[in-house]
């Protein structure tokens, strides 16, 4: 390691990203593609990187980063590992895919359990406290503790509000950002309505919202469900409109940016991530989350209008492009790493 301000090994870092699920491409959701991703970004600007799955401890010994990144470790490999790395003054730092370090549930819900209620009720704690009023359980006060001794990530601005309102550290916004060269549209805008989930029989993703928005208008949809990625673009690539139809404050819409990239006219629930990611009426709409009215207006102007998808659709391609990027993420992680490696041997 270098020196404080100092750049490791003469500008090239090696860094070790820490996550619980190896599952191949296809077979999980957004997040073990988000880490592909990054770690893709991270070699294109020549930075060595290793992604490991178990036994960080041995991981890091063997392989010696100057940083570590971990990803949703609570699930899988528990918090040790993140104690761990902060009694060694290892640099490192985590990113909050969901909510878990203040919000038992993870996803800021109350969901009723009848069939008729399948709806994901946001709870106070997204544009407030939370009252303490959720199904399960909150998160016990030392995981707080805990999670705060490292450096945090988030992944967009409204999200890392409700972390710091809640007492949670936020240290970087570093939004995900995709390969849009790979995730470039079509010669021409398609035709039809799409969307893409990785677990579609969960209320919270919004499945059952968009259903009933198809049936009242009498519009068709096609799903894309536990798929490559290839596979992905290339039915992107056949539509012209696609719905994020998520019940939760999402940190992020990873499928919601590849759909922007490749060019189509997008229509996304206004909760966190989206928020961030489409400019109502110029980039993509928004529209109130589990509200079945309003997604069907929506969907049955734009499929009414094809200059309203095609001028959607191109002004999402062109802020995909600019502000979504691999190199643009890269370089935003870098310039932090930079900044967790010169201050720890100071901890934090």
């Amino acid at each position: 390691m270098g020196s404080e301000g100092e750049t490791v090994r003469g500008g090239i870092m090696r860094i070790m990203i820490v996550h619980y699920n190896p599952a191949a491409p296809g077979q999980a959701g957004g997040a073990e593609s988000a880490i592909r991703d990054q770690r893709r970004a991270l070699e294109l600007l020549g930075h060595e990187v290793i992604t490991c799955y178990d036994a960080p401890q041995a991981a890091y010994q063997e392989h010696k980063p100057d940083m570590v990144h971990f990803h949703t470790i609570h699930i899988g490999l528990g918090l040790g590992v993140l104690q761990w790395a902060q009694q060694e003054h290892i640099p490192h730092c985590l990113s909050l895919h969901d909510y878990w370090p203040f919000c038992g549930s993870r996803m800021l819900l109350k969901t009723g359990n009848s069939e008729n209620s399948r709806r994901a009720i946001s709870c106070s704690a997204v544009d407030g406290m939370c009252d303490g009023k959720c199904e399960s359980n909150p998160t016990p006060e030392h995981i707080l503790r805990i999670v705060n001794r490292s450096r945090l990530v988030a992944f967009n601005p409204s999200s890392a509000a409700i972390f710091e309102r809640h007492g949670v550290r936020i240290d970087a916004i570093v939004p995900h950002s995709i390969d849009t060269e790979f995730f470039s549209p079509a010669s021409e805008l398609g035709e039809g309505v799409v969307t893409v989930c990785a677990w579609p029989s969960y209320a919270t993703k919004g499945m059952q919202v968009l259903k009933a928005a198809l049936r009242q208008t009498g519009i068709e949809g096609t799903l894309i469900s536990g798929v490559s990625r290839e596979r992905v673009r290339d039915e992107l690539r056949k539509a012209a409109i696609f719905v994020f139809p998520s019940c939760y404050q999402e940190t992020w819409g990873l499928c919601l940016t590849e759909a922007m990239s490749t060019g189509l006219a997008c229509i996304a629930s206004s909760v966190c991530g989206p928020r961030a990611q489409i400019e109502h009426g110029q980039t993509g709409l928004l529209v109130p989350p589990n509200d079945v009215d309003a997604l069907a207006e929506a969907l049955s102007g734009l499929v009414a209008s094809r200059s309203e998808q095609e001028r959607l659709g191109r002004n999402a391609r062109e802020w995909a492009a600019r502000e979504c990027n691999l190199e643009r993420m890269g370089r935003d992680y870098v310039e932090f790493y930079e900044a967790v490696i010169a201050n720890a041997s100071g901890g934090v």
